[in-house]
């Protein structure tokens, strides 16, 4: 596609009033020449037609429908772009995003749909620090949607080539998932690393009213439709893969081993060992991290980091945790990420900032090194070589003038709770915080590390 070929997108509203302007306005903010916006809107009754009434650009269709599927076909059938999408009332795009997505889409070059990142948002619209956990292999791995990775919805564009072939919506809790398996099965989807929208979640979403279990059980009875004939590998493959998810190997695993653990602490040896080696048959890697790996000591960790560093592939990082990279404030249980941010309000005259948490090592590359920056600027870092508490201080060249400062702890290695305890914690954890006190502005120097 060259110059500016015209998008189409499309949101369906039923009384979105509180959040549809701000949709509205994230198109607008795209400064993108040939934008066509419309709206489907099903005789809302709160203040969503006054909200439309301020956008003279918009083309509107108000009139009731049968659910959100009948919506958004009924928006596709009135668009004329190359390039399709659509947004719903609550979500909004991000900077930039129809300019990438111009330069990417190209289906000359097999780029008929294409896929970005999307961060969620909270209710008024502060981002929440956490990505939405997506990842494109293959068709085989959309349909296998135990695995997780949902397809990020506000952050896909297609050319109406594509809607065509394989769109119309069919209504369903889970419509657009859908949607993108009639995609997957004729296209590949074109990722690109770059955040293009923003998906709000609130009381009234959508994805709110339902659990996340609810949610995924749906899923996987749309992904049955496409597996294909019973007397095909490819449905074989996807029954497999099903039933090994349904068994629940490392949560099973993770079960045995705390059994075990309580008899060995009971001094019930035969009955320890009778959980321990059913645990390591399921899940050999939770016999590593959960058993073998304390028991080498340091030195021996050492070494098998060593070759983790060296073993193909190494970098990859699953979706469910990329997620939560991003994420910069201390989690509710106190435990912080690779990357810290914390506000701290100066008096005036503080000499050194003071960090105080705990570490625990079992589970990661040791030594475990802090960097601490104050607005911006590295100010000093501590490394940590053994699990439990610590306290240290770093002087600064200055005294502080008063106000509010920023504090950022980035951390050398972080250890994901799922990969010891088949838990479903994906999440990235460094070192824990001690409440309010992990990080204080105060008016001495010195470095006085807890032993």
């Amino acid at each position: 596609m060259t110059g500016f070929p015209r998008i189409s997108v499309v949101t369906c509203s039923r009384n979105q009033g509180k959040f549809i302007g701000a949709t509205i306005e994230s198109v607008l903010a795209q400064k993108y020449p040939n934008v066509e916006h419309i709206v489907v809107d099903a005789m809302s009754n709160d203040e969503t037609p006054q909200v439309l009434a301020r956008y003279g650009h918009l083309r509107v269709i108000r009139e009731p429908d049968r659910g959100q599927a009948e919506a958004i076909n009924k928006g596709f059938r009135m668009a004329t772009g190359e390039i399709f999408c659509f947004l719903n009332s609550d979500d909004t795009l991000v900077a930039g995003a129809l300019d990438r997505v111009v330069k990417e889409i190209d289906p000359a070059r097999g780029r008929s749909v294409v896929m970005g990142r999307c961060r969620f948002i909270a209710e008024d619209g502060s981002e929440t620090g956490i990505e939405h956990p997506s990842h494109y292999e293959s068709y085989r791995r959309v349909l296998e949607i135990w695995k997780g990775y949902f397809i990020p919805q506000p952050a896909v564009f297609w050319t109406a080539e594509v809607w065509r072939e394989c769109g119309g919506m069919e209504e369903g809790p889970v419509l657009d998932y859908d949607l993108f398996c009639r995609f997957a099965k004729r296209y590949r989807f074109h990722t690109i690393d770059q955040v293009l929208a923003a998906y709000r979640l609130h009381p009234a979403s959508k994805t709110c009213s339902m659990t996340d279990q609810d949610r995924l059980e749906n899923a996987i009875q749309v992904s049955r439709r496409y597996w294909g004939s019973p007397f095909s590998p490819f449905y074989w493959r996807l029954a497999v893969s099903l039933a090994l998810y349904r068994f629940n190997r490392l949560g099973r695993a993770h079960r045995l081993y705390l059994k075990a653990s309580r008899a060995w602490a009971n001094r019930q040896r035969w009955r320890a060992i009778g959980a321990a080696l059913p645990a390591g048959m399921l899940a050999p890697e939770l016999a590593f991290h959960a058993v073998i790996g304390p028991v080498l000591g340091q030195a021996g960790r050492a070494v098998l980091a060593r070759l983790a560093r060296r073993w193909p592939g190494r970098t990859v990082i699953p979706p469910q945790t990329a997620a939560y990279l991003g994420h910069t404030a201390v989690w509710e249980d106190g435990w912080a990420g690779p990357l810290t941010r914390f506000r701290r309000t100066a008096l005036g005259g503080e000499t050194a900032v003071a960090m105080c948490g705990s570490a625990d090592l079992k589970f990661m590359r040791v030594p475990l090194c802090l960097t601490v920056r104050l607005d911006g600027v590295d100010i000093g870092a501590y490394t940590i070589s053994a699990s439990g508490p610590f306290l240290c201080e770093f002087p600064l060249e200055r005294p502080l003038p008063a106000g509010e400062h920023a504090v950022e702890v980035e951390a050398s290695a972080w250890w994901v709770p799922h990969r010891v305890t088949g838990s479903g914690d994906y999440r990235p954890l460094a070192w824990k915080t001690a409440g309010a006190d992990a990080i204080r502005l105060v008016a001495r120097q010195g470095s006085t590390p807890i032993t």
